[in-house]
């Protein structure tokens, strides 16, 4: 339906957790084999406190020239082009000797020998990614980037906030129990389900009397009408005299 996942990760979700051809899937993005080992351990660095979050971040952003990126969109079973970052003129690579000399504003990857020679990421422009590999954890943004804050976190308070709505002890009161009095995870859920409908109808209605449509003015909610006097009003005995 075109929607695409951003979210967190839990603390054994961090670091490297998959592969294919060579490339490695480090908090829901592709990168090279290669990128430095306190890169791929940033995140967990922060979390045990090895590192303060300035640190983590300043880390974040050096590991984009390591990021695999996108040669063209994905197709329609979800398999994903995508170039490795010494032919995206990201960094330099010695196992492709056309990207050395570029400057020294590019970092230097340093490959491990190994024995079965080079990855197929390595000894290839590109390479495909299918849907499965990495599925459970991959996300299009590239996890702790201004980015991924900027838009992970406006959802996290959009969720929040409906959290928050459907709560209310005066309406559905999602987080009491005793408002679905039934065993079973299917029941629970079907339950629920009726409970977050009813908190998006109330909150449409809400939205609905505020605007104008058809043509009609608007539900205006009634004034609350005060007895009392403003401040404004209000001075105490003999400390203002009458001119």
């Amino acid at each position: 339906m075109g929607y695409e996942p951003v979210y967190d990760y839990a603390k054994d979700q961090l670091g490297v957790q998959a592969g294919f051809a060579g490339a490695e899937l480090v908090e829901g993005n592709w990168y090279c084999p290669s990128m430095p080992h306190e890169l791929k351990e940033a995140t967990k660095d922060l979390v045990n406190e090895r590192i303060d979050k300035q640190t983590w971040i300043d880390r974040i952003r050096a590991r984009a020239a390591y990021l695999f990126m996108p040669k063209q969109r994905p197709d329609a079973e979800g398999h994903r082009r995508v170039m490795c970052p010494a032919e995206a003129n990201r960094t330099q690579c010695p196992l492709k000797k056309h990207t050395l000399g570029r400057g020294i504003h590019l970092p230097l990857v340093d490959p491990a020998p190994s024995p079965a020679g080079s990855p197929l990421c390595c000894s290839q422009k590109t390479v495909t990614v299918p849907p499965e590999a990495g599925a459970n954890l991959w996300q299009p943004l590239q996890y702790g980037s201004e980015a991924w804050q900027r838009v992970y976190f406006r959802l996290r308070n959009s969720v929040e906030g409906i959290n928050g709505y459907a709560k209310d002890p005066l309406y559905e009161r999602l987080e009491d129990a005793g408002t679905r009095r039934i065993r079973g995870i299917a029941a629970q859920t079907l339950l629920l389900a009726f409970q977050l409908a009813h908190a998006n109808r109330r909150k449409l209605r809400a939205w609905a009397d505020s605007i104008a449509l058809h043509g009609d003015r608007p539900h205006r909610r009634p004034s609350r009408r005060r007895k009392t006097k403003p401040l404004g009003t209000w001075t105490p005995k003999g400390y203002v005299t009458e001119p």
